[in-house]
């Protein structure tokens, strides 16, 4: 019977042997995991739930069994107990993800024997009454339920954990940024909608849940196109507009022209908005606003005067600064007018524009029909020009092609001496001919005289005949008044008959005379105041050789003037000789004495005038093929 209780006392040790041992061999506890709900607002990512190594607080020494050989009393049996839980919050509120959530797996043994359990591979030996805290966290990455899991001694433990997570979520919405130049620092207002479940506060605006309100920020800008910019951590999508004109602008206009001076020439400005805003422009003072797309055209006007280059400039201001430039290059047309007298004596003139030409025409009348004309040209060599031509007649019109000329022609009347000026007006200018007029003397040709009848009323004052008969002398003086007669050409000679008026102291006389010229010598019979005196002379030299009075020789001292000076002058023929020359001649050929020699022979067109040194006006007419003298001596020259 002893033999009996020792077998039951060591199979008891043995049972409990076996109790202490069995932990120390099970299983490994597997690591807790955790499977998270789907995140807020979104879909749920798995969670993933990490397990520190378990942290022990106390740890009890093992238990010695020992046996006696000799029976005794049953002694009690000591077994531990142990229990195991997870301590873990039920609800874990987080503003972070991933989010750690903290938990501890306590093990208490409540036995009253010694234990010992394995957890995450680490093995715990626990006295009776003794408690560990193992302390762990897990991973949440997402909102969701979470199940915390812990192996001890091959028991799982498991502890739900509910996340939620705790976080604003702002969404802006886009906004749009016009703006004239870049860079630009532009304020904008970002309109923040808060669709998160936690109060978020940006640029010390606070925004709850489900609430939307306006941030003011500033940005630089310094391009144009779609970003996302951040503003205090908010995305705010934003979209840069660049305004602002773009242009196109050209000048052009004629590069060279032919211009006739006082005409005006443009030129052109065209300018053209590229951009994608409106510009205000201000052109030589003038507002122009061109819309994206507009476009406007200015032309500028350039008024030729001379040869040479004109620029053209157009100032533009506002949306563009500049000075557009153009040159016209400008050759003078030039207007030639020809003046062409055609009678009575041929004339060209060419005066330059505003201004006078003159010339002079010599005619032997007084009265004088001026046939003129003009021809106007150009040097143009690839322009119509036109004219607007102003003349006595009018205002006329012509278009002259490169090459071609226009004129007309006139007849005036003009009286000589004097002046005429011609003038014609072309597009405004003037152009002008002054003509002199002078009377020439005609050119006279005589070839022979056949007779001439003359009377000579200019008085010969103080004639004094002298003649002496042996002792006895005589003295006869007196005044020839007036002398008239025929002097008749002959094949051999001259022949002169006619009257002669004298003065004596006795009172007037009236009587004749006759005579003849054939060779050198001539003789000459007067009779007057009773008395016939005879005389005998000789031409070359003129000298009285022989007189007689009343048939008696007596010597005497005769005056030559007593003979008519016509009588023995030459005979007043005359080859292409100038009227003035001969009518001097010829009115020499009747002077008695020097007061009867021309002082001033003129032709006055009609005849020629002669004042002779007495003051006498004598008048010589060439018409009909005779020569006619009038006034104080008068005379008739019969050409044949």
């Amino acid at each position: 019977m002893a033999r009996s209780v020792l077998l039951l006392i060591a199979v008891g040790i043995a049972l409990v042997a076996v109790y202490v041992v069995m932990p120390l061999i099970s299983k490994p506890p597997e690591r807790a995991t955790a499977t998270p709900p789907p995140p807020v607002q979104t879909t749920q990512k798995p969670a993933e739930t990490t397990t520190k190594p378990p942290t022990t607080s106390t740890a009890a020494a093992p238990q010695t069994v020992t046996s006696q050989g000799t029976a005794k009393a049953p002694e009690p049996v000591y077994l531990p107990k142990i229990e195991a839980e997870i301590i873990a919050p039920a609800v874990l509120n987080a503003t972070r993800l991933p989010a750690e959530i903290k938990f501890t797996i306590v093990i208490k043994n409540t036995g009253n024997g010694t234990g010992s359990v394995t957890v995450g591979g680490t093995r715990y030996v626990l006295a009776p009454g003794q408690e560990i805290r193992i302390n762990s966290t897990a991973l949440a990455s997402a909102a969701g339920s979470y199940s915390l899991e812990a192996v001890v001694n091959g028991t799982r433990l498991e502890k739900t954990v509910k996340v939620f997570y705790y976080a604003p979520r702002l969404e802006a919405l886009p906004v749009v940024i016009n703006v004239t130049k870049l860079p630009a620092n532009v304020t904008i207002k970002v309109r923040a909608r808060n669709t998160g479940n936690l109060t978020a506060r940006v640029k010390d605006v606070e925004i709850k849940p489900g609430e939307e309100r306006v941030i003011n920020a500033s940005l630089t800008v310094e391009a144009a196109g779609n970003y996302v910019v951040n503003v205090d951590g908010v995305a705010v999508p934003v979209k840069v507009n660049y305004y602002a004109p773009s242009f196109q602008w050209k000048v052009g206009g004629p590069g060279e022209v032919e211009a006739i001076p006082g005409e005006s020439y443009s030129a052109w400005l065209w300018v053209k908005n590229t951009g994608n805003a409106t510009a205000r422009l201000l052109i030589d003072g003038r507002e122009a606003t061109l819309p994206p797309g507009g476009e406007l055209n200015i032309t500028k006007q350039v008024t030729v005067r001379a040869a040479g280059t004109y620029a053209v400039e157009f100032h533009i201001a506002g949306g563009l600064n500049a000075t557009a430039k153009y040159v016209i290059r400008a050759k003078i047309v030039a207007i030639r007018v020809q003046y062409v007298i055609w009678a009575p004596q041929l004339r060209r003139s060419w005066p330059a524009p505003n201004s006078t030409e003159t010339t002079s025409i010599s005619t032997p009348n007084k009265t004088v029909v001026l046939s003129w004309g003009y021809i106007i040209e150009t040097n143009a060599t690839s322009r119509t020009v036109v004219l607007v031509v102003q003349d006595a007649d009018g205002i006329y019109y012509y278009t002259l092609k490169p090459g071609t000329s226009a004129g007309k022609n006139f007849t005036t009347t003009v009286q000589a001496p004097g002046e005429k000026t011609l003038e014609i007006r072309v597009n405004s200018t003037a152009y002008r001919l002054g003509i002199s007029l002078q009377i020439t003397p005609p050119k006279v040709t005589i070839k022979d005289i056949s007779k001439i009848s003359f009377k000579d009323d200019r008085p010969l004052r103080g004639v004094k005949i002298t003649c002496r008969a042996g002792s006895v002398s005589a003295d006869i003086l007196l005044d020839i008044l007036s002398v008239s007669g025929t002097l008749t050409y002959t094949a051999t000679g001259r022949s002169i008959s006619g009257s002669i008026t004298v003065a004596a102291a006795g009172g007037t006389y009236t009587g004749d005379y006759s005579g003849k010229i054939e060779g050198n010598g001539g003789q000459l019979s007067v009779n007057v105041i009773g008395r016939n005196i005879y005389v005998e002379f000789t031409v070359s030299p003129l000298a009285i050789n022989r007189v007689l009075v009343d048939g008696v020789p007596y010597s005497c001292n005769v005056p030559i003037q007593l003979i008519p000076t016509i009588l023995y002058s030459g005979k007043p023929t005359a080859v292409d000789e100038s009227v003035t020359q001969y009518v001097y001649r010829l009115i020499t050929a009747f002077a008695k004495s020097d007061s009867d020699k021309p002082q001033s022979v003129v032709w006055n067109g009609e005849y020629v005038e002669v004042i002779d040194k007495g003051g006498d006006a004598i008048r010589v007419y060439f018409k009909d093929g005779a020569v006619r003298v009038e006034g104080a001596l008068s005379a008739t020259l019969v050409i044949s």
